[in-house]
């Protein structure tokens, strides 16, 4: 066992922040440490205790917190004023609030390309980045997650049922537009309905195994992921376009000063390790490490392993 011991909080609460919202944190580990904070996934992932196992305890102040609409954050699943410009405030908010003067960012996935948002924007109060399973927010990257002919192509018998679910007249705009028309529109029996099959395409393409005990509890329990599905498909909506992707790779090229480490599994269905060598090539001075037998999620040990290994080397 790599992780660190299971810890508790020494301090947890709300931050208001604005519009209503209110972001559930967490720190743990060491009050005078090196500041770092985790930046969950989903979107709507929210943090899990786990997580604070990731960084030595005796050397890191470990920062939790829950992103709008998510987790332990209310209102809970809330869309309205909630965008990824939102986010990253917040996260400069919360920083503010907790009088850290820089921290490291440490995020997976969606978390990567919200730490990415916030490193553009705010570099200043940046000491280092560990980034995994990397996501730009673009068209590309929806297209090979949600439609046919893509990562489709390799678990073809696991997107059949999500593409099967959309009747094939609905199909016409493509099928995330066909999921998103039923989160505005549908009754609740059809988004629960709807957030099933989608989230069980999105787990059974997670890891590099089947994670047959999470399918398992996706079929058994949907009502659970109803949250991360609503935000989920919320912020990919914004998503299309070579915007995000562009302003990401621009914004890092005068970032070299600032240490990144890039974490990526070969075998990422999610978030094909293309975007991981496009970083890579776009950030002066960045570490890239291609992870074999490895898939999309940080729950992976080899990606938990190597987030802990570049932890443990900046705190010696």
């Amino acid at each position: 066992e790599i992780m660190y011991p299971e810890i508790e909080p020494y301090e947890s609460g709300h931050i208001a922040v604005g519009d209503g919202h209110n972001l559930y944190y967490e720190l743990c580990g060491n009050p005078d440490g090196k500041p770092v904070v985790y930046v969950h996934g989903g979107s709507g992932g929210g943090v899990m205790p786990e997580l604070r196992r990731y960084f030595d305890p005796n050397k890191y102040k470990i920062i939790l917190f829950d992103q709008r609409g998510a987790g332990k954050s209310t209102p809970f699943a809330s869309i309205d004023n909630n965008t990824i410009e939102h986010l990253v405030a917040d996260m400069e908010f919360l920083r503010q609030k907790l009088g850290v003067a820089q921290w490291m960012l440490v995020g997976g996935s969606w978390g990567s390309t919200l730490s990415l948002f916030y490193l553009v924007e705010y570099p200043q109060y940046v000491s280092e980045v560990a980034l995994s399973g990397i996501f730009f927010g673009d068209t590309d990257g929806m297209h090979w997650l949600t439609e046919e002919g893509y990562v489709s192509e390799i678990m073809p018998e696991w997107f059949a049922p999500y593409r099967d679910h959309i009747p094939e007249e609905k199909r016409k705009d493509g099928l995330h537009k066909a999921y998103y028309d039923i989160i505005l529109n549908g009754t609740d029996e059809e988004i629960l309905a709807a957030a099933k099959q989608a989230v069980l395409w999105d787990t059974a393409i997670l890891t590099f195994d089947l994670p047959v005990d999470r399918i398992k509890h996706v079929q058994e329990h949907p009502e659970e992921y109803l949250g991360l599905f609503k935000l989920w498909m919320h912020f990919s909506n914004n998503f299309y376009g070579p915007h995000n992707k562009k302003k990401i790779l621009d914004g890092v090229q005068n970032l070299g000063h600032i240490p990144c480490y890039i974490i990526h599994g070969r075998f990422d269905l999610i978030c094909p390790v293309r975007n991981a060598f496009d970083l890579h090539a776009a950030y002066p001075g960045s570490t890239l490490y291609v992870l074999e037998k490895t898939g999309h999620t940080m729950r992976e040990p080899n990606i938990w392993a190597k987030l802990i290994e570049v932890t443990d080397s900046l705190v010696v």
